[in-house]
């Protein structure tokens, strides 16, 4: 074996380098975007597929409302949210823009509302309290199918329903609108069951119309014959049981109110009322309940005198029952007669008039014609001392003379009769004008003349004699009596006394036990004994006469 030392060269052979091409390999590294960039344009392809359209939103404030967090909610559930906020053109709103979930455009309609969800504060209630910790969001109601929008005007205050709630609309038609207003509780025997939602003034400008929702299962109770009525402040009312205040709730003291009910004078509710069905708003519930007829007579009525109290409105009663009210009246001049005349035109409502069944026919076709034929008449009478209305009151007046029915123009006329106090100042006048017929100055004379006469018979000598011989007389009187007291009062005092002491002794002479009666007794008897006897002797004697003669013994 050769050991090279480090003086001897190195001759030892080496051979080329061989280079061998090396087989390529896909490094793991590389996969790591290629995943990033699938996963990105994945997710680029779910938000651009599932992103909804995109719209604007008109407000007049943008109070509570924040690009980027303010979401748009329906039924608490997120549709959409706000990406940003600018002004309008004109600075005078704010333009909201928003994106919405995909799917959105069914109900993105003409008819969408769209209103911002904060805390508020109403005469009507609190509303949006929970936005105090979360933040406002903006509600949506879809409305109902209409033509597809992408820019709409934003509602400043929440309506008063969605179209979601269940229930039904009405419409209520009253002559003045009140103190209603919108948001007004809708009342049913004082529970709240719904609110006033809109009203605008009808077209032809004599009536209010007022748009109600009653939610569900309420609306179940407005049928054909339900009444509303104004239930705004409170009724008040004074009658023969006292003062009545009647209130539905303190809500309708301050922004009123609705309610609504079937009058008991209807024997059925009727049908269930259909949506938007139209339904009169009386004023109060006294004219409610009032019950309506079909069939109304007007008839005019003349009086000559004052009718201060007696309004339009006012009621026509006969013996205490309504049948009617007035309707008008004027002051009317006759030229021809030149007086003044006060023509009140009245309405009749006959079917208030129960007739019975064995009633003649002709009586219920003209039932005022054959009243006023027997002797009706109208008379005004005060209805209320406190306040002085007046009414027409209907009756008949025995004193009055039957009269027959009448025409002025086209109206019936029903004769009338002077008020109670027109009565009793007319007899104070006859009575007067019989005074003024006295001779009072002759009178007056007469009895000057006895009162003369009477001072000389009092100042007569005479008179003074009787009345001094009356004192004399009744001076003996009082000597009487003090005599009478002093010495024969105590006389008749004794024999009181004597006679009580005798009537003591025949009670005990009377006793029963005593020996007195006892021999009185045995007298009685024999006493009894001797008459019987005597009483057969006088019989025979009647039988025998002539056993004087002969004796008893030779009757034979």
């Amino acid at each position: 074996m050769h050991v090279n030392t480090p003086l001897e060269p190195d001759t030892t052979d080496f051979s080329e380098p061989v280079v061998q091409a090396r087989k390529r390999q896909l490094s793991l590294i590389w996969l790591i975007p290629v995943v990033a960039a699938l996963i990105g344009g994945w997710l680029i392809y779910k938000t651009l597929s599932e992103k909804g359209p995109e719209v604007v939103i008109i407000f007049k404030t943008a109070e509570g409302l924040e690009a980027g967090k303010t979401k748009i909610k329906f039924k608490d559930v997120e549709v959409g949210q706000v990406t940003e906020l600018s002004l309008t053109e004109d600075i005078s709103q704010v333009s909201v823009k928003a994106q919405f979930v995909k799917g959105a455009e069914a109900y993105l309609t003409e008819n969408t509302r769209f209103w911002v969800v904060r805390a508020r504060v109403a005469a009507y209630g609190v509303s949006g309290l929970g936005t105090l910790l979360s933040g406002a969001y903006i509600d949506t109601d879809p409305g109902k199918p209409g033509e597809p929008v992408l820019k709409f005007n934003g509602l400043e205050e929440p309506p008063i329903f969605t179209t979601v709630d269940p229930g039904r609309i009405f419409m209520l038609k009253a002559d003045r609108k009140g103190s209603i207003e919108v948001g007004a509780p809708v009342y049913y025997r004082q529970i709240p069951v719904g609110k006033v939602i809109a009203y605008n003034l009808a077209p032809e400008g004599t009536s209010i119309f007022f748009k109600v929702f009653v939610n569900a299962p309420y609306h179940k109770y407005v049928h054909e014959n339900t009444r509303f009525w104004n239930a705004s402040g409170f009724d008040m009312k004074l009658d023969t049981q006292g003062i009545r205040i009647q209130t539905e709730s303190f809500v309708s003291l301050m922004v009123g109110g609705i309610t609504f009910d079937i009058p008991n004078s209807y024997e059925s509710p009727g049908e269930a009322a259909q949506e938007e069905a139209i339904f009169t708003l009386y004023s109060n519930r006294d004219a409610a309940e009032k019950k309506d007829y079909a069939e109304k007579k007007l008839f005019l009525l003349n009086f000559d005198t004052s009718v201060r109290g007696l309004f339009p409105g006012a009621p026509v009663e006969f013996r205490g029952i309504q049948i009617g009210e007035v309707i008008d009246l004027k002051l009317e001049y006759d030229a021809n007669k030149k007086s003044f005349e006060i023509p009140v035109l009245i309405v009749i409502e006959p079917g208030r008039l129960n007739l019975k069944k064995n009633t003649a026919p002709k009586v219920h076709e003209k039932i005022i014609d054959f009243l006023i034929a027997k002797g009706l008449y109208a008379q005004l009478k005060t209805g209320n001392i406190v306040t002085g209305q007046q009414y027409v009151s209907l009756d008949f007046f025995p004193n009055a003379e039957p009269r027959r029915i009448t025409y002025q123009g086209d109206y019936p006329v029903i004769p009338t009769l002077p008020t109670q106090i027109e009565e009793i100042a007319s007899k104070i006048g006859q009575f007067i004008a019989k005074l003024d017929k006295l001779p009072l100055d002759q009178i007056g004379n007469d009895l000057k003349d006895t009162l003369q006469g009477a001072r000389r018979i009092t100042n007569s000598p005479e008179i003074g004699e009787a009345l001094r011989s009356l004192n004399t007389a009744v001076k003996e009187i009082q000597l009487l009596t003090t005599d009478l007291r002093i010495r024969t009062a105590p006389e008749i005092n004794a024999a009181l006394k004597q006679a009580q002491q005798s009537l003591a002794t025949s009670n005990a002479v009377l006793e029963t036990d005593s020996p007195l009666q006892y021999r009185m007794k045995e007298t009685l008897e024999e006493l009894s004994d001797a008459a019987r006897s005597l009483r057969v002797l006088v019989e025979y004697l009647e039988n025998h006469p002539e056993s004087i003669v002969t004796g008893k013994g030779s009757e034979k």
